[in-house]
């Protein structure tokens, strides 16, 4: 009799075709079965594998997610966070909070707040009112007018220029001027761009109102106050003709020059010069003092002549000058060597102590020895701000206040001292 285990592949009559089947059909089964076990089991390794956040490429170190203290009111897509908080930065925040909690309720605070290191925001925050008639509070996407702090920017539509071939730093003024005063003739943009053209500070009121060449032409036989190059004289309305100089190398209104240049590839939502800020929503009205509403801004509103806000007239948050800041390690705006040109020391002294000025930035040294601070202030009717990049620390100060009795060069360094006693150095 033949084996059927010592003959497997054999066929008997009868019964053993269909016990094949069943064995077959068995078998068939079991396969199945182990493929969606299979299945089911890399689906739920895959979801742990995504939860426990295994790295992806990652993008630049200081290119983040804007992290806040409160649910941001619209989202905006930012690259993904880095770091983490150590041991010592995390007791940054508790801190700066404490310290602008007790000031608001003296009376001596009102604004946002943001402080980061090395993309992680450690705080963002508002404190005391926008607007008391209102009672809306102050938040993290609450705009304000930056004053002064604006200058940077302008200075940067200037680079991004120079990068596009539309002009050169070293260019003369009036090359881009109709009816170029006399007294003007031997400046370069470089010289407006470091307050060391001797270009005198003048009156506003005196604008012409029949053209921007006119208010150009207006101040024919105003002389210079030094020799250019020779001194430093900060020079407010040296940013408009900058303003001026953007809007005719390109063709456009200095607004949406850059507004197309700058914000919108940022994706700076909340940024820019509407003539309308009071009718915007989430803005905070200014204050000279506590509670006490400052004048109300009004400048010329046609698109002609908005290379007049040039010098201190834009509005944002400090979200989106967080976004800026960090856009400012990357290449995403100019080349890096454009970007050094900016954050150059130019001139060595200015009327801050310690502080030298590049391209519509202060610099000076970081609490670290050897490290570098990027910087600049702004002061508007109602309004004070400040940003403060150290740049080889990776921390950055930005707050933007509507109440005019501020000190903000004084805050500023309170908030220095608390972030840096808690950084390794």
């Amino acid at each position: 009799m033949i084996n059927n285990q010592q003959r497997p592949n054999l066929l008997l009559p009868a019964q053993q075709p269909t016990r094949q089947q069943h064995r077959g059909r068995q078998n068939f089964f079991l396969t199945i079965c182990l493929l969606v076990i299979t299945g089911l089991m890399l689906f739920l390794l895959a979801a742990a594998w995504e939860a426990w956040g295994v790295p992806q490429a990652a993008p630049h170190a200081y290119q983040t997610a804007l992290v806040t203290s409160s649910t941001p009111h619209k989202q905006q897509p930012t690259p993904t966070t880095q770091a983490t908080p150590t041991a010592q930065t995390a007791l940054i925040a508790p801190q700066v909070d404490s310290l602008l909690t007790n000031k608001a309720a003296q009376q001596q605070f009102s604004g946002s707040v943001l402080i980061a290191q090395h993309g992680q925001v450690l705080l963002s925050k508002g404190y005391s009112m926008a607007d008391w008639d209102h009672s809306v509070p102050n938040k993290p996407h609450t705009r304000f007018y930056l004053g002064s702090t604006t200058k940077q920017f302008t200075a940067m539509a200037i680079l991004i220029l120079q990068q596009r071939g539309k002009l050169h730093v070293h260019d003369r003024l009036c090359s881009y001027l109709a009816n170029c005063p006399a007294a003007w003739q031997p400046l370069t943009i470089h010289e407006l761009l470091t307050h060391t053209s001797g270009i005198p500070q003048l009156d506003d009121s005196r604008l012409s109102g029949a053209s921007p060449e006119a208010w150009i032409a207006s101040y024919n036989g105003v002389s210079l106050a030094f020799t250019p190059g020779s001194q430093f004289d900060y020079c407010s309305v040296c940013y408009q003709i900058l303003g001026y100089v953007v809007e005719r190398a390109s063709d456009e209104p200095y607004s949406e020059f850059l507004e197309q240049s700058i914000f919108d590839p940022l994706q700076m939502k909340d940024t820019g010069f509407n003539p309308n800020y009071l009718s915007l929503p989430d803005h905070a009205v200014g204050y000279a003092g506590w509670r006490v509403k400052a004048v109300t801004l009004g400048w010329p509103t046609a698109p002609q002549w908005t290379f007049l806000f040039g010098s201190g007239l834009l509005q944002t948050t400090v979200e989106d000058m967080y976004r800026w800041d960090q856009a400012l390690y990357t290449n995403t705006l100019v080349s890096q060597q454009t970007l050094d040109e900016a954050f150059t020391p130019y001139v060595t002294a200015s009327q801050y102590v310690g502080s030298g000025y590049g391209y519509g930035w202060f610099l000076a040294k970081s609490p670290v020895p050897g490290h570098r601070l990027i910087w600049h202030d702004g002061r508007i009717d109602g309004f004070r701000t400040y940003i403060g990049r150290f740049i080889d620390d990776g921390v950055t100060i930005i707050f933007l206040s509507n109440l005019a009795t501020l000190d903000e060069l004084a805050l500023a360094n309170t908030l220095e001292q608390i972030v840096f006693s808690h950084i390794n150095r």
